[in-house]
């Protein structure tokens, strides 16, 4: 998920020659000047890069409202809206027929052994998935180390973070099978731990890049400062290509600093390294960090509890759904597993679209009004694109 890949390049010395004519009338005589030997952890190759890869980054996050908000279908233009409020008529119908199914076979609306199920072991999963979210501060100690000077970011944080990685993904796959929780339990706290995984890997690859542009930085303003410096004790014909060269390095610093920042130039790198600036990443709905994402004024309180609303209610239809129509035909001694998986290809394409709705809709925008975020555009029309 991370879209800034490029890595500075390593730490190079280089001895820089700049040549010039000594007369108009001389089209031959030249000499070579050699300046100070400076030690440089960038290329232009990669400084070339520097004004596309601002340009993406400005374009990734704007204000924008997710495709079946209730904002977009109170537009007259949206040809979707007749057909999301008649799936939620077939749902209720649905719940219905099958309250009256359940009252005339057993007399009751709905038993309680799919809540044994994922309520089994409740405690011990909160506590663990507490225990995997608080480790991830790791990479921020990790991250600070680097924006301090005492650890480089290539090779030494990249071998060290991959590390981290690879024991924060293991680990809790592990964890399931020592507590041999239901498919339930388990499939929350590995799919919990994987977005968690892609969160990490952002943060940690997006400031370690910076991190070598801080110190191309650095590097770029101590040559910009040596030339400038032998530019106002210098007299002789030279001094027009070192200007020339001084204007480059203006040009380079800017671009860097530009890169550093973020588009609304409200925080820079590495001031962002802070427990508070992570914790806020990890609360907002998505995969991909920026220093800086664009916000709303302020949270709607009718909103939140709109979503909250919605949460509970699309999950009762889950519940109701997978207790009388999936856990009965579970494949079992007396049926074969052909018979069960076509018994339940609907439920389980209900289902489907329920948790779809659950967390892309209903907690993805819960998550993003109490933040404040506001690019709501959590998923496009896959309805449209891939059906």
């Amino acid at each position: 998920m991370v879209k800034h890949n490029t890595q500075v390049g390593d730490m190079i010395t280089i001895e820089k020659h700049i040549k010039s004519t000594l007369s108009p009338h001389n089209d031959t005589a030249e000499t070579s000047i050699t300046t100070t030997i400076i030690t440089k952890s960038y290329s232009d190759a990669d400084l070339s890069r520097l004004p596309k890869k601002i340009a993406k980054r400005i374009e990734t996050f704007k204000p924008r409202s997710s495709q079946l908000d209730r904002e977009q279908l109170e537009s007259a233009q949206d040809p979707f809206r007749g057909f999301f409020t008649l799936f939620w008529m077939a749902m209720g119908f649905y719940v219905i027929q099958t309250w009256s199914k359940n009252l005339q076979a057993a007399g009751i609306l709905f038993d309680l052994s799919f809540f044994r199920l994922f309520s089994q072991d409740a405690i011990t999963l909160i506590i663990s998935d507490l225990v995997m979210v608080g480790s991830m501060f790791f990479s921020v100690i990790l991250q600070k180390l680097i924006a301090m000077g005492w650890i480089r970011w290539r090779y030494t944080g990249m071998i060290i973070q991959h590390i981290f990685q690879v024991s924060f993904l293991f680990i809790p796959i592990y964890w399931t099978f020592v507590r041999n929780w239901p498919w339930v339990q388990s499939g929350f706290f590995i799919l919990h731990t994987i977005a968690m995984l892609m969160k990490l890997h952002s943060y940690s690859f997006y400031n370690g890049e910076l991190s070598g542009w801080s110190l191309c930085l650095s590097d770029l303003k101590k040559e910009y400062s040596n030339l400038a410096g032998e530019l106002k004790k210098s007299d002789n014909d030279n001094d027009t290509e070192k200007q020339e060269h001084l204007n480059e390095l203006k040009e380079k610093i800017g671009q860097v600093e530009g890169y550093l920042a973020s588009p609304a130039k409200n925080i820079s790198y590495p001031n962002n390294i802070t427990f508070m600036n992570f914790v806020d990443f990890l609360l907002v709905p998505t995969l991909v960090y920026e220093l800086e994402y664009p916000r709303t004024e302020k949270i709607r309180p009718s909103y939140v509890f709109e979503k909250i609303v919605a949460t509970f209610g699309t999950f009762f239809l889950l519940y109701v759904n997978t207790e009388a129509y999936i856990i009965p035909v579970l494949p079992n001694i007396t049926s074969s597993l052909y018979n069960s998986m076509l018994q339940m290809l609907f439920p389980f394409m209900v289902n489907y679209l329920l948790i779809f709705y659950i967390i892309f809709e209903c907690i993805c925008n819960v998550f993003a009004e109490l933040t404040r975020f506001a690019d709501r555009n959590f998923y496009d029309d896959w309805w449209n694109r891939y059906l």
